[in-house]
């Protein structure tokens, strides 16, 4: 009888530490209206306040897409200027060309790629930095939703054009002048997201070393890692608190968009974006530092 109560015990125990561990790992993230299922888009598809915008090539969203999905590239709403590629273009351009997609103010944007949601994160900040804040990221991109075997369209939307109106955020970005004046203040947190192996080679001194993929999880289909997760890798091991400035980026300031947007999911306050990072800095006149900090 007491074995009997024992074995009860135990997988009662059991049973009690697997719920805490999957809730701990399923605890939503601060913002987490920023970060779209693929469940949830499955069955919002015919929603008339979103538009789902695949930012893939041509050949794959004409071989297949997420239905009623739009396709557009990042290359329409970045520029080559004073010699770097990647940055963002003027205001101007960018408002003919999301005209196209039909945006008003209320509808909500979700964007989704085929690379580790690096250009639906960039994406995701063009479209903050230009006003447009209702605005979320596809979690696990189109590799997600191919891997769980969702319908796929090969029918190309009507989209009837509609005025867009850009209201720049001038908080959500910084150049390399900015960067040069605030690096070493100490409520400024400048984040290079390139590869350890890059970085190590040469960065901007002064910067800390998160790898966008750092925040990803899983191997043919990466998804975010979990809000605590997250919360270790930037609190508790960087030290990267909330009440600072926290700049993101890279080499031409692309694939910064991926940190940016895991910042505004946990809800940081005062995140940028640095247009043209690495390679802006070096055609500035300015010089890098090999080698690991601290």
């Amino acid at each position: 009888m007491a074995l009997k109560n024992y074995k009860v015990i135990f997988l009662s125990l059991l049973i009690f530490s697997l719920f805490i561990s999957q809730n701990a790992a399923a605890a939503e993230y601060p913002n987490a209206n920023l970060l779209i299922e693929t469940e949830w888009l499955s069955k919002n598809l015919n929603d008339s306040n979103i538009r789902i915008i695949d930012l893939r090539s041509s050949a794959n969203y004409m071989n297949g897409h997420i239905r009623n999905a739009i396709p557009f590239s990042h290359e329409l709403v970045t520029t080559t200027r004073g010699g770097v590629k990647g940055m963002v273009a003027d205001k101007e351009v960018v408002e003919q060309v999301l005209e196209r997609l039909g945006i008003s103010p209320n509808t909500k944007l979700i964007f989704y790629d085929d690379a580790d949601s690096k250009w639906a994160a960039y994406m995701f900040w063009v479209m903050e930095y230009h006003g447009h804040k209702n605005v979320a990221v596809l979690n696990g991109g189109w590799q997600k939703w191919e891997a769980e075997k969702r319908p796929l369209s090969t029918d190309i939307p009507k989209v009837k054009p509609v005025s867009f109106k850009a209201k720049i955020n001038k908080n959500l970005i910084v150049d390399t002048d900015w960067v040069k004046k605030n690096i070493s203040s100490p409520k400024v947190k400048i984040i290079n997201v390139r590869p350890e192996k890059d970085y190590i080679d040469g960065h901007i001194a002064g910067t800390i070393n998160i790898p966008w993929l750092e925040n990803l999880q899983g191997a043919s289909t990466k998804v975010l890692k979990s809000k605590d997760e997250l919360v270790q890798i930037y609190e508790k091991e960087e030290g990267i608190k909330k009440d600072e400035t926290v700049i993101s980026s890279c080499m031409f300031g692309i694939l910064a968009g991926g940190t940016y947007f895991t910042l505004r999911l946990l809800d940081y306050k005062d995140v940028r974006l640095y247009d043209g990072s690495q390679s802006d800095w070096v055609a500035k006149g300015n010089s890098l530092k090999s080698g690991k900090e601290g």
